[in-house]
């Protein structure tokens, strides 16, 4: 293989397959001329090899590799089939920014999304351009799948068949060391805020229990979350106090005291400033709306 390529494609909105098939070439057959694909190719050979170009760059595709051709790019071959060679191909669009480089290129997500709950550690897609896949029989299992689910009358074979192109994704996606690292740490540290948000956490506690420096932990949980420790354990205590205040018929002292907050009138500011009403004023426009929407209902 040449130079290592790879491909940095930002993942909000998920990349979305559209169509796909299996090809078989025989020898002296060529890949078709072509520039005017507006979709990423995912090839995966099964058998020979792809004599295949882009934009003048020749690569030599074999059976048990991968390949990922740019869309609005020109490819064609570079060779002749030598031998008989087949493929599976993938068409997948993708909507966020994309750059095809010798290294990883960190994308940042085209939509805003929440950061608690549902958050998103990783907003980049990596995928190696030309690589050695390592589960090929599982990977041509899936595919077959795909086609399968494709062809299907009823509409859930469109959403299982994008299911399953997303579990190929992630199957031959390629994570830096540093970066799956920091997302381990991230996650171990937001376990342990949800666990322990009932209580007094301070950097230091937070230092002990991981044996990093503050600065380091503060740095992991903002770049992959975008807050920091105590951000994303005030927002997560908000959204505990918010819960107990329309699920339950507790005080405001004690929802107070139940998600870590020893003076009600600091607790009471917080909410305030998070939800734009005082903690009775949200419990009280709650309340009126559902009466309001059960009034509509009936």
């Amino acid at each position: 293989m040449s130079q290592p390529e790879y491909l940095s494609i930002s993942c909000l909105p998920l990349p979305t397959f559209i169509e796909g098939g299996y090809v078989t070439f025989h020898a002296g057959d060529r890949h078709p001329n072509r520039n005017n694909l507006q979709f990423f190719i995912l090839m995966l050979m099964e058998k020979g090899q792809l004599y295949i170009a882009e934009d003048g760059h020749n690569y030599t595709v074999k059976a048990g590799e991968m390949f990922i051709l740019q869309p609005l790019h020109h490819h064609y071959s570079w060779h002749v089939m030598t031998e008989d060679t087949a493929y599976y191909w993938l068409h997948f669009y993708v909507t966020g920014r994309w750059e095809q480089a010798p290294n990883l290129v960190s994308m940042g997500s085209v939509i805003n999304v929440p950061t608690l709950h549902h958050y998103t550690p990783v907003e980049t897609l990596y995928l190696a351009k030309h690589a050695k896949i390592q589960h090929p029989h599982r990977l041509a299992q899936m595919t077959r799948q795909i086609f399968k689910n494709s062809e299907a009358t009823e509409s859930y074979g469109f959403w299982q068949a994008q299911q399953l192109f997303i579990d190929i994704l992630q199957e031959i996606q390629v994570q830096s060391q540093q970066e799956s690292a920091m997302v381990q740490l991230s996650n171990q540290l937001q376990r342990y805020l949800r666990d322990h948000f009932n209580e007094k956490i301070t950097s230091a506690t937070l230092s002990r229990e991981f044996h990093f420096h503050p600065n380091h932990l503060i740095r992991t949980l903002k770049a992959t979350t975008g807050l920091t420790p105590t951000e994303y354990l005030r927002q997560y205590r908000m959204e505990e106090a918010s819960k107990r205040l329309l699920n339950t018929a507790m005080t405001e002292t004690e929802i107070a005291a139940a998600v870590g907050f020893q003076n009600i009138y600091y607790f009471s500011t917080v909410f305030k400033q998070y939800t734009g009403l005082a903690p009775t004023q949200y419990r009280q426009a709650q309340a009126r709306q559902i009466a309001t929407n059960h009034k509509e209902l009936t």
